[in-house]
């Protein structure tokens, strides 16, 4: 008896490649209607004052953007930043950059020192913008999705204590949470905070920005990056000529009250 051609099922495999049917039977789809998300009024990241001195200690010790690692303690929907950890790094004013053999020395240290608890628990991820806005930069967006594990918490810290939080998950799927509340007990000694001078300038050795490209002077030299910059006009990070805001001069009235634009 020959098969009928006619009734072969939608999942025949044709020439070693499976035709998936349009849609699945019994699967009922929910429309247009947009994902909801249900944010817990109680989520919140706390400083310890130790944190809390180190943090802006070592952001305020440098016009470079410095970079360093927390522990994190977390009960429930609070996630308390225990301390951090300053790390060998390379610093501009507009980048920052943690040294894999450092990070990697840490994780030993911790683990050799009986504090496994503690290195288990490094998911915080803390830099400065000096001069500058608190904000995410394209670097730094990429940056919190790398090093985001089940969670990680990202702080972004500038002048006049201001700072910036949030929480990306990598698990189920990848989301981010931010503007997430800060809470910390800022230390009555602020002086006291200048002491970190000397750790910034044992750890971080200043970067030097270059436009990637061939030196007609050495054409073997190739720089390993394209920098990016603070704009005023977009009020964001990224490389030059690549704002998004076209026709910047064409378009008056757009500045804030202390002359930026916005």
């Amino acid at each position: 008896m020959q098969p009928d051609d006619n009734k072969k099922p939608p999942e025949q495999i044709q020439g070693n490649i499976m035709k998936i049917p349009e849609q699945l039977p019994g699967l009922s789809l929910t429309g247009s209607r947009k994902i909801q998300v249900s944010i817990p009024d109680d989520v919140a990241v706390v400083l310890s004052k130790e944190a809390f001195e180190h943090l802006f200690g070592w952001a305020y010790a440098t016009t470079l953007e410095i970079s360093c690692l927390g522990s994190v303690n977390r009960q429930g929907n609070r996630f308390f930043i225990e301390k951090f950890h300053l790390l060998r790094q390379s610093g501009s004013f507009a980048q920052t950059e943690l040294d894999p053999d450092a990070v990697q020395e840490l994780m030993e240290r911790l683990l050799t020192g009986g504090k496994s608890r503690e290195a288990q628990s490094l998911k915080c991820w803390a830099h400065s913008h000096p001069g500058m806005d608190v904000f995410w930069s394209t670097t730094d967006e990429r940056t919190c999705q790398l090093l985001a594990s089940d969670y990680l918490v990202s702080v972004v810290v500038s002048s006049k204590y201001a700072i910036r939080c949030r929480i990306d998950s990598a698990s189920p799927f990848p989301v981010s949470f931010d503007n997430v509340p800060v809470f910390y007990e800022m230390s009555e000694d602020i002086q006291a905070m200048k002491k970190y001078g000397e750790e910034v300038k044992a750890a971080v050795a200043e970067r030097i920005l270059r436009i990637s490209g061939k030196d007609d002077r050495c054409p073997e030299a190739r720089d390993d990056f394209v920098p990016e910059f603070y704009c005023e006009f977009c009020g964001n990070f990224h490389g030059a000529g690549e704002c998004p805001v076209e026709d910047m001069y064409m378009m008056p009235g757009m500045k804030d009250e202390n002359g930026f634009l916005f």
